[in-house]
């Protein structure tokens, strides 16, 4: 795979728009560097302020200043092809965010191995066990970020029998179960709940960043 499509591949843009804080970018520059990019993929070879100003909002002197400051920082480059023809380049912006979300990725995957592999062995075991099968790769991540959120084995384990009790062996099930739960705890706590189905729908896509699609085909009823 050409470097080009694997950053299509990884969805770059997602990562732009989730991340660009982090990377000091304001909502402006973001814009400018989207834009550079919808030009580039129209068919436009080298991209400039006078172009931008054509498909954009903004007046010439802010996007020059916006688009000399990107240039300053190396998101966006004037470059010669192979033909020694000049180009706009949005290379090293891509290899920015790719570089950032494979470090950040790396770093969960360091969190995750912290999860006692005792509790891991035992609640998979239990799961298995009252499905009357093998648990899918996806059930087990499922089952693996419970524990990661702090969910104790007991709860699962009730949670498990809970959905068992009503004739269903559904992992997606007893997620909302467990949500429901800690739905319900702080309320009791607190008086209310920060805690809603757009989160846990939240969380997931953060776990599926960059279009990384995890299908479950095996998820019994």
């Amino acid at each position: 795979m050409e470097k080009s499509a694997f950053y299509d591949a990884v969805d770059w843009k997602t990562i732009l728009i989730a991340k660009y804080k982090d990377l000091l970018l304001d909502e402006e520059q973001v814009m400018i560097l989207l834009m550079c990019d919808y030009c580039l993929s129209d068919g436009a070879k080298l991209v400039t302020p006078d172009l931008l100003c054509l498909k954009m909002t903004l007046d010439f002197k802010k996007v020059d200043q916006l688009f000399t400051d990107l240039m300053i920082r190396g998101l966006i480059n004037i470059v010669e092809d192979q033909n020694k023809k000049t180009i706009t380049s949005l290379e090293n912006l891509k290899k920015i965010l790719i570089s950032s979300f494979i470090e950040e990725n790396l770093k969960n995957q360091k969190v995750e191995a912290k999860t006692d592999p005792e509790n891991q062995k035992n609640i998979i075991s239990t799961f298995e066990n009252k499905f009357g099968r093998p648990l899918s790769f996806i059930e087990i991540e499922t089952i693996n970020s419970w524990l990661d959120e702090g969910y104790e084995l007991d709860k699962i384990k009730m949670a498990l029998n809970e959905a068992i009790s009503m004739k269903i062996k559904n992992v997606r099930y007893i997620d909302k179960i467990l949500l429901e739960w800690r739905q319900q705890e702080e309320k009791e706590k607190e008086g209310y709940t920060t805690i809603s189905d757009k989160w846990r729908s939240d969380i997931e896509e953060t776990r599926k960043i960059a279009s990384l699609n995890w299908i479950e085909k095996n998820d019994d009823k």
